[in-house]
């Protein structure tokens, strides 16, 4: 399996910043890969960074990835409470509800993976749903509003139905984009940047005072 640098590999996250900074550097998913509904898999190791964009519901709750061939389950982003201001509203912002709204996550090369929310309320427990209808029972609980195609320009928003709150056709309880240079932590190389310009010499008009 091949291994991935973090520099050459800020794959899809970084991937409209570093094609503005370097030219194709970073290449998109291909059409074998999957980031949807159905799949979450890619035929190399590829980064994503997820970025939280707001939430609306009466749960607290985690958004994380499951690896399906492990069972590894690695939660991403979490509600440090379920709303700004309890009891106002059902409104969670970045900042607020979410102290930490970046994350990545490493998939693995020819790995099957589910994105899941896990989300606690009081007085009902916890639930977990994922993006792959098959374990919720055939219930699609997780809208993805892109293919992988797009996650190296416009990302993919990924809007959930916590499987508590609201009716089983919302899917703005808990919002997340993956992709599309958000949040992106590399920067232009300084041999891109304008150069600085000559001193001009000193004429009559600008000369150090004393002289001319």
């Amino acid at each position: 399996m091949t291994q991935i640098s973090k520099f050459h590999q800020l794959l899809i996250g970084c991937s409209a910043i570093a094609t503005a900074a370097f030219g194709s550097l970073v290449p998109s998913a291909s059409a074998a890969e999957q980031f949807n509904s159905q799949t979450v898999q890619f035929d190399r190791d590829t980064i994503i960074e997820f970025q939280f964009l707001g939430s609306n519901n009466s749960a607290q709750s985690t958004f994380g990835v499951l690896n399906l061939a492990t069972g590894e389950k690695v939660p991403l982003i979490s509600e440090a409470r379920a709303q700004d201001k309890p009891g106002r509203n059902f409104t969670g912002t970045a900042g607020k509800a979410v102290r930490k709204p970046f994350a990545e996550y490493t998939f693995k090369s020819g790995t099957p993976y589910t994105l899941y929310l896990e989300s606690t309320a009081k007085g009902k427990g916890t639930t977990t749903v994922y993006s792959v209808p098959d374990r919720n029972g055939g219930a699609q609980l997780a809208k993805f509003d892109n293919e992988a195609t797009a996650l190296g320009t416009q990302g993919v928003k990924i809007g959930w139905n916590d499987g508590i709150s609201g009716r089983g056709s919302d899917f703005n309880q808990f919002l997340v984009i993956a992709g599309g240079g958000i949040g992106c932590p590399c920067k232009p190389s300084p041999v891109l940047t304008a150069p600085i310009p000559p001193e001009v010499p000193p004429t009559r008009n600008n000369a150090p005072s004393g002289r001319g």
